[in-house]
C-alpha cells in the first residue's frame, strides 16, 4: 500500500472555489480561463481580483484549446511521485492564442520532445486522471 501512495501522482483539488469552474469545464473538453468585466484582460492563474486593475468583476470565459509553444523543459529526472517512471518528459508552456497574455502549464503528449519548437502550434488535450476523477489539461503539436 505504502508503494502505491508513493507512486500515486498529484491531482488538483476540485473543490478549490478559486479552480472548480476550470476543472468543471475540463470535464467537458473546455478550456476557460478568467476575464476580467471592466478591463476586458484574460490571466491565469485564477485570483480573486484582477492582476491588471484590481476588479472583483470577473467571469470564466471559454477560449479556443489552441496555442503556441512558448517554453518547455524535459524533465530527466523526475522529483515528483508518480511521474518517476515515465522519464524523461516535457512539461510544457503553451500561450493561448484567445486569451493575450496567458500562458499554461501542462505535460506534452503525443509527440516526440525533439519535435519541440519555440512556436509551434499546440492544441490542448484532456486526459483523464488514473483514478478517473479529473481530466487533465495537456498539450500536443497542432496538426
Amino acid at each position: 500500500m505504502a508503494d502505491e501512495i508513493r507512486k500515486a501522482k498529484p491531482l488538483p483539488d476540485r473543490q478549490d472555489p478559486d479552480t472548480a469552474a476550470f476543472w468543471a469545464g475540463t470535464d467537458r473538453d473546455e478550456l476557460q480561463v478568467r476575464r476580467c468585466d471592466d478591463c476586458a484582460h484574460h490571466h491565469w492563474p485564477p485570483r480573486v481580483g484582477c492582476p491588471y486593475c484590481g476588479s472583483g468583476r470577473l467571469a470564466w470565459v471559454r477560449v479556443a484549446p489552441r496555442g503556441k509553444l512558448y517554453s518547455w523543459v524535459v524533465v530527466h529526472r523526475s522529483q515528483t511521485p508518480g511521474f518517476d517512471t515515465e522519464t524523461p518528459y516535457a512539461v510544457v508552456l503553451v500561450a493561448l492564442d484567445d486569451a493575450p497574455g496567458v500562458r499554461m502549464v501542462g505535460n506534452l503528449v503525443g509527440a516526440a520532445l525533439d519535435t519541440l519548437k519555440d512556436g509551434l502550434a499546440m492544441e490542448a488535450i484532456f486526459t483523464p486522471s488514473a483514478d478517473g476523477t479529473v481530466k487533465l489539461v495537456n498539450w500536443r503539436p497542432l496538426g
